[in-house]
């Protein structure tokens, strides 16, 4: 090769490398996540995984948006409206029986959250002693609907057991100021305020009562499942990242959450967090992957929200989940 060659060979290799230099990094996929519900210590998981860069490592840029309840998230992200959601099993179930084309991707609480909480001086020592007694409950609150199970399957007379309808602060007057023995309690929600507030408590959660459904899940849309897989297995590693870190260092997920609200109670929120973790597994099936949902929890959701709520529904119980996400 001649001087000249060299020199413009070693130009156009320069001006390569150059080019590769500038060239932008790869586009990230715009996401969006509605919760729930407000901010509370459980969605630390995501506000982790967003700082520690798992979803942009997936190629996600995330978007957390808070939520106003889970039968809201199921509509918005049936709808297209939000690309994944957080919400409750059996909202999911309502939800698909009604039309909504979407499925969970991924356990996140296989645990029910739901529980009945009383004052630790009001003689409650097993759940039978619970006749006799007032609670006080929401009107509307999916743990209500369920309370002809808890009595079934624990032999009550619900003659015996007198309800208090109250609104959502109500019922934390209502215990505290001794009107009622107890109330209707999510386990990482009114038990913790109740606790924080000062107040001993005798806790029954449902799935100890035999009365189990399938918590909080990540939900996507059919039609996200089926054209773009690739984007929900992206999200959902990303997540069990998030997961296993919270698991690993929950002080670090409440400073991930606090620096995205910081007028948050990070008290309430680090004992939120500490109770949603012990929710993470399945009760039927404690050893599965983190994150993999028990078909025996979502046949036992099936039974109850057919039986004890407004819903009618032929689908199989496996139609409003599925694993194939979740790497073996």
């Amino acid at each position: 090769m001649t001087m000249i060659g060299k020199g413009l060979a070693g130009a156009f290799a320069a001006l390569l490398m150059s080019g590769a230099a500038l060239a932008p990094a790869s586009a990230q996929d715009d996401v969006s996540l509605r919760l729930n519900w407000l901010m509370s210590g459980v969605h630390s998981i995501f506000y982790l995984g967003v700082e520690q860069g798992f979803y942009e490592e997936e190629g996600i840029n995330l978007t957390i948006g808070e939520g106003q309840g889970s039968a809201r998230t199921v509509q918005v992200v049936a709808t297209g409206g939000d690309t994944f959601g957080l919400a409750d099993g059996g909202s999911v179930i309502a939800g698909v029986s009604r039309g909504a084309p979407l499925k969970a991707v991924l356990g996140v609480l296989n645990t029910s959250p739901f529980g009945i909480s009383f004052r630790a001086d009001a003689g409650v020592e097993t759940i039978k002693d619970i006749e006799g007694k007032t609670i006080a409950a929401t009107a509307g609150e999916a743990s209500m609907a369920l309370l002809p199970a808890i009595w079934q399957a624990n032999d009550i007379d619900e003659s015996q057991v007198s309800i208090l309808n109250v609104d959502g602060p109500g019922k934390l007057v209502a215990v505290l100021e001794g009107r009622t023995q107890g109330l209707l309690a999510g386990l990482e929600g009114q038990v913790v305020i109740l606790n924080q507030r000062g107040l001993d408590q005798t806790v029954f959660s449902f799935a100890e009562l035999g009365v189990n459904t399938e918590g909080l899940t990540i939900v996507a849309n059919d039609n996200m499942i089926s054209d773009n897989p690739d984007l929900v297995e992206r999200f959902v590693r990303a997540t069990r990242r998030a997961m296993e870190a919270t698991i690993a260092d929950p002080e670090a997920a409440i400073d991930a959450a606090m620096a995205a609200k910081p007028e948050a109670e990070r008290a309430l929120l680090a004992e939120q967090l500490e109770v949603s973790i012990t929710l993470m597994p399945s009760p039927v099936e404690p050893d599965l992957p983190l994150g993999q949902m028990s078909a025996a929890d979502w046949e036992r959701t099936l039974e109850l929200v057919t039986a004890y709520q407004d819903v009618q529904t032929d689908l199989p119980a496996d139609s409003f989940y599925t694993n194939q996400f979740i790497a073996q």
